[in-house]
C-alpha cells in the first residue's frame, strides 16, 4: 500500500472511530461534524473527502461492524438447529445490537429506506443476508415453503424488525423490543414453515 493510501485509510478510520464514539455518547442528532473532525484530529473540510454527510458516516459504521467470515456463518448454521430457531437467534442478536446503539440503528434504517440497495451493499445488511440464508437452507431441507423465494421471506422479517424498531424508538424505548418483534415474526413464520 502506498504511503498516501495508508494515510487516507488512517484518516477515514479516525473519522469512523470518532463518529462511533460520539454517536454512542451524545447521540446521532446531537453530534456535529465539527465534533467528529475535532475528535479525529482533522479539519472540518477533510470530513467531506470521505463522507457526504453524517448519515453516510452512520452507514459506514453500521456496515463496518457487521462483518462475519464464511467460517463463522457456517458455524452459526451448524450449531443453531432449526430455521425458526435460527431466525429467532438472529433477531435477538440484532435487538441486542440495537439496544446499544438506538440512534445509529434508527438513522441507518431511515437511510436504507431512502436509498434502497447500494452498490457497496447490494445484498443488504448482514441481518438480511443471514435471514435469507436461514430461509434458503430451510427450503432446501423441506421445512420452509417454496411458494416465495427465501429473499422475499427475509425482506418480510427485515420489514417487521424495522417497523417495531422505529415504533420502539418513537415511543421512548419503553416496550420490550425483542418480545414485540418475536410475536410478529412467530405469526409470520407460522405461515412460512411447513407443518411436520
Amino acid at each position: 500500500m502506498k504511503l498516501r493510501d495508508k494515510q487516507k485509510a488512517e484518516v477515514k478510520s479516525a473519522l469512523v472511530k470518532a463518529g462511533e464514539e460520539l454517536f454512542g455518547t451524545k447521540g446521532f442528532m446531537e453530534t456535529t461534524i465539527e465534533e467528529i473532525t475535532g475528535a479525529a484530529g482533522v479539519a472540518r473540510g477533510t470530513f467531506y473527502n470521505y463522507f457526504q454527510s453524517k448519515e453516510d458516516l452512520a452507514l459506514e459504521i453500521f456496515y463496518g461492524t457487521e462483518e462475519l467470515t464464511t467460517e463463522q456463518i457456517e458455524d452459526f448454521f451448524a450449531t443453531t438447529p432449526g430455521t425458526d430457531n435460527q431466525i429467532k437467534v438472529l433477531i435477538a442478536s440484532a435487538v441486542e445490537w440495537t439496544m446499544k446503539r438506538p440512534d445509529l440503528v434508527l438513522i441507518t434504517l431511515l437511510e436504507k429506506m431512502k436509498r434502497g440497495q447500494t452498490p457497496e451493499n447490494p445484498q443488504g445488511t448482514l441481518f438480511r443476508r443471514m435471514i435469507t440464508e436461514a430461509f434458503a437452507r430451510g427450503q432446501s431441507a423441506g421445512v420452509v415453503t417454496r411458494e416465495r423465494p427465501a429473499q422475499d421471506l427475509a425482506h418480510d422479517i427485515d420489514g417487521l424488525y424495522m417497523v417495531h424498531m422505529v415504533r420502539w424508538y418513537h415511543y421512548g424505548q419503553q416496550d420490550d423490543l425483542l418480545s414485540a418483534i418475536l410475536s410478529s415474526v412467530n405469526t409470520h413464520l407460522s405461515g412460512a414453515l411447513i407443518k411436520q
